[in-house]
């Protein structure tokens, strides 16, 4: 073939896939139902981003506890801040700030990133559901900006916010009645769902596909990914669901409900079925006065028979769930390294360690001696204390629920997957293990945002960086196709029940059979019998 034919042909081609991978004006107007948005550009990490986007009209007055409400505008809207935070107290509040006081009722905002080129294909997309408890948490921290994982893992990422607290979970029989479902208490689940709902009317127009859509989230995220599997308001909102250190069980009854309703109109001084008084009572007080600790009753989702028919476990147990591909797992730590910080549990000698399960968690006898046997000292250098934190700070908090949760799916669906991430080469990583949420920036890769890069000096950025290729080329796969594999990254066999194989995700990724399948069998035939007590933080003198 002459040099005349050869460019004849090769010209043409390399018009043509120049033109197939366009470049996108981040400056652009992008239309939404609601209105007109306009975006900015990330250079750096060559993706755009549309910041602070309104998903429902703000939850004030007497919209306060009332499922989310479109909202319009006219003209073009600059999306290039991040909305308020939801109302939250303690240390969330130290997150990005975007007003005078840094959050507010009105924080029905989510965030979009695509990448700058994209072929002529629509691109799958991720919404990430964040944690704090359910209390605190933001979809603008840093460590959640999504413009790499955008752009290294070609997909569109969605960050979202949701009510908290006393605002998103609120529950008495006058909100019921005045809801045409019937439903109440669970308006931070309505608030993901509307979300959700977003991403399929609008996503589109933002370069990704409706039809491909991955729900993933951390912590309270993990268990709102659960919630989000078993409620019917999801169904064809989404494709495949990652969770991340969380569970299935984080819900409540009515009756439960009612109850601590009732408790916080008392200390708000407001009879419990007033909605006018409690809708005047102002966003400050209502924070102060009403809201809870972390994941505790009255800061949970509630068994409405609309949202929820029971515990997001029991729907999955009974096949009343969106049955799609599904990966999940834990880190090894979470925070059981922080009970060395309590003075009972690291006073407890070897020849104590049985008698401290009893006396400190109240644990029967025959119980007591069966997590001797779970958990030899041997495994934990003979510290009781190190053993304590893996059973009750990670396992039985964290590690259990999330693979329970997996294992139900797995017995009815075969596109389950199941990981530990054990990583703990950073900063003070003697000291606290693969702690919870480490493993964020992997799947990000903002090792060098707030707050991880705390933890990410130089001398640990490389073999972490190794690991979140593969870690965030697994999440995006799994996006993708709905199995995290693809050649060159390790081979992660699906999650089976007769076989029970772990994905773990350390310095060097491998295989393992599920060993502790044992131990989350017994938290979780315990849990179902009685409440499991924890240890009580040293008191102040």
């Amino acid at each position: 073939m002459n040099k005349k034919i050869i460019l004849a042909v090769l010209i043409p081609a390399l018009f043509m896939a120049a033109q197939l991978r366009a470049e996108f004006n981040c400056a652009d107007p992008v239309q939404t139902k609601s209105g007109l948005l306009q975006g900015s550009d990330e250079k750096a990490a060559q993706a755009c981003v549309w910041k602070g986007i309104p998903f429902a009209a703000p939850p004030v007055g007497d919209l306060r506890w009332k499922a989310p409400q479109p909202i319009a505008w006219s003209g073009v809207r600059e999306a290039d801040e991040f909305g308020h935070q939801c109302m939250q107290k303690g240390i969330f509040t130290l997150e990005v700030k975007t007003s005078k006081e840094g959050m507010s009722e009105d924080c029905l905002y989510l965030n979009v990133w695509r990448p700058k080129t994209q072929d002529s294909r629509r691109l799958p997309v991720m919404l990430w559901v964040h944690g704090g408890g359910y209390t605190g948490g933001t979809a603008s921290t840093p460590m959640y900006f999504g413009d790499r994982l955008a752009a290294q893992g070609d997909v569109v990422v969605v960050t979202t916010n949701y009510r908290l607290n006393v605002f998103g979970f609120f529950a008495s029989p006058a909100l019921r009645s005045e809801d045409p479902h019937k439903s109440v208490g669970s308006y931070a689940t309505l608030d993901q769902v509307a979300a959700l709902q977003w991403v399929h009317d609008n996503i589109a127009n933002f370069g990704g596909d409706p039809t491909n859509v991955t729900i993933f989230g951390e912590s309270a995220g993990g268990f709102s990914i659960c919630t989000l599997l078993a409620t019917p308001l999801t169904k064809g909102l989404f494709d495949r669901a990652i969770l991340e250190s969380g569970g299935c069980e984080e819900s409540e009854n009515l009756e439960q409900g009612f109850e601590h309703g009732k408790e916080i109109a008392q200390k708000l001084g407001c009879p419990e079925n007033d909605l006018k008084c409690l809708r005047a009572v102002p966003a400050k007080a209502l924070l102060e006065k009403g809201s809870g600790g972390m994941m505790e009753g009255g800061s949970v989702p509630h068994e409405d028979g609309y949202v929820l028919t029971g515990t997001p476990l029991s729907m999955i147990q009974a096949g009343n769930y969106n049955h799609v591909p599904f990966l999940a797992g834990n880190n090894r730590d979470e925070f059981g390294k922080a009970i060395k910080l309590m003075k009972a549990p690291r006073q407890v000698k070897p020849a104590g360690y049985e008698q401290g399960y009893i006396e400190m968690l109240k644990v029967p006898p025959a119980d007591a001696k069966k997590l001797v046997e779970l958990y030899p000292l041997s495994e934990f250098d003979n510290r009781p204390v190190e053993a304590y934190g893996r059973a009750l700070g990670a396992d039985a908090s964290l590690g259990c629920p999330s693979y329970q949760g997996l294992l139900e799916a797995a017995k009815q669906q075969p596109d389950t997957w199941y990981y530990r991430f054990d990583f703990d080469q950073v900063a003070l990583g003697k000291y606290m293990g693969a702690f919870h949420s480490l493993e964020i920036p992997f799947i990000f890769d903002n090792f060098d945002r707030l707050p991880m890069n705390l933890f990410f000096k130089d001398k640990y950025l490389p073999e972490a960086q190794a690991l979140g290729k593969i870690m965030q080329s697994y999440w995006t796969n799994f996006a993708k196709t709905g199995n995290p594999n693809s050649q060159g990254l390790p081979s992660w066999p699906a999650f089976r029940p007769d076989s029970r194989q772990v994905q773990i995700l350390d310095s060097q990724v491998r295989t393992e059979p599920a060993s502790f399948a044992p131990r989350c069998e017994f938290w979780y035939n315990y849990t179902r019998n009685r409440k499991l007590e924890r240890p009580k933080s040293d008191k102040k003198k």
